[in-house]
Formats: C-alpha cells, structure tokens, sequence
C-alpha cells in the first residue's frame, strides 16, 4: 500500500512539474513571438518638449509563469510596452493573458477594453489592487500638445510638447473590461455590491477618504479578503 502512495504521490508531482514547465514554455515562446515593429513617432518640430515616456530606461521585466527577464519600458503616449531585439525597437502585441511586472517599479501592468470618446480600445493599465471580482487600475498618460505661436512681440512661441496629464482610475473585471471609476462616495460604493456596508464601516473607522488612491487601494485589499 505505502508503495502504491508513493509511487502515486511520485507521478502526481512529475505531472505537475511538466504543467508549470509547459505553461512557463508557452509564455515564453508566445512573447517571443508576440511583438511588432514600433512606429515611428513624427517629431514635428525639432525643439520637442518632454517625453513620451513615464520612465525612459529599460528595465528589468518578469511575465507571469516565467522565470526569463526582459528589458522594458512604458511608453505611455503611445500606451505601448517597448523592448529592443537585435537592434531594433518593438513593442508587445497587447494580450490579456500577460502580467507585466516592472520589480523595481512595483508595478504590474495589464490590459484590459475600455471606451474612450465612444471608442472600444485596449489600453496597459498599472494594477493598484487585483481580486478575484474586482481590481483598482491606474491609467498613465502623457499627451501631445501642438506649438503655439506667438500672437504678439511680446509673446514668445510655445514649442510642441509632451506632457503628463493626470492619471485616471478605473474598475477591472474579470473579464477583462474597465470602467473610469465612480467619483462619488454612493456611486462607488455599489461597486462593491453586497458588501458596501462593510467597506462604508471599514472606511469611516479607518479614516479613510474616497478620494484618495492609497486609501482606495486599502478598501480594495480589504474588499478582496471578504467572502
């Protein structure tokens, strides 16, 4: 009988080191494969101000189920995640069954469909809280803005810019769908449905303000520990 247990026990976790092993294999091989040619961005004038970039340097990147590295970046402008490959600059395909994790940052970036002026689109956002239900996402965004010219001698001209516009939260589902977040308190609260009532109580003994984002990630962690 001690045998059969072990011989069991023995062939249950050969099959589990091959499943992980397959899946660790399968997303490698699909980011591998999984990028495109960056385009290029039109400067359109040669005293650009800003970046494109939350971060311009490349950094350390690790994907869910892979023990490989990369080196990434954001750019948030374009809303493209960035990695050169012999030489050159691409960026990854957007799928929703990657988890890009920036360790130094502490950042995990995901993608999720949202609306933006009455458009579908697939966007990177910054994973502030993950549950099972409901995540508390961050949306980073750097816009153009045209040179401006001088309207009088005692103007000067406005170069063309890059600038960081404020960020804005948003609900995830877990069908991968994103929705700006509520800004009133009643609003807000229904999306935690059933439990609303706790995480009011939870909020107002914590001192807590809806309008603040560590103190929104706190009732999403504390959300996502209520059964």
């Amino acid at each position: 009988m001690k045998k059969k247990i072990k011989y069991y026990l023995a062939t249950v976790l050969l099959f589990s080191s091959i499943v992980i092993y397959s899946q660790q294999k399968n997303v490698e091989n699909v980011f591998d494969n999984n990028f495109a040619i960056v385009p290029s961005f039109d400067l359109r004038a040669n005293d650009l101000l800003g970046s494109s970039y939350i971060n311009e340097q490349f950094l350390a990147v690790k994907l869910i189920n892979s023990d490989k590295t990369y080196l990434m970046r954001y750019n948030a402008y374009m809303d493209e995640i960035e990695f050169e490959k012999d030489g050159k600059l691409f960026y990854l395909t957007k799928a929703y069954n990657f988890s890009i994790i920036f360790e130094s940052l502490n950042k995990i970036y995901q993608v999720f469909s949202y609306q933006e002026n009455n458009r579908t689109k697939d966007g990177y956002f910054v994973a502030l809280s993950k549950g099972d239900n409901i995540s508390l996402l961050l949306q980073e965004k750097i816009k153009y803005f045209d040179e401006v010219k001088a309207r009088s001698g005692y103007t000067k001209d406005k170069p063309a810019a890059l600038k960081r516009i404020k960020d804005k939260l948003y609900i995830g589902y877990n069908n991968k769908t994103a929705s700006e977040l509520p800004i009133k308190k009643n609003e807000l609260l229904k999306l935690f449905s059933s439990k609303s009532a706790d995480i009011e109580v939870y909020a107002k003994k914590n001192n807590l303000d809806f309008r603040k984002n560590e103190d929104l990630i706190q009732m999403f962690n504390y959300y996502n520990t209520l059964n």
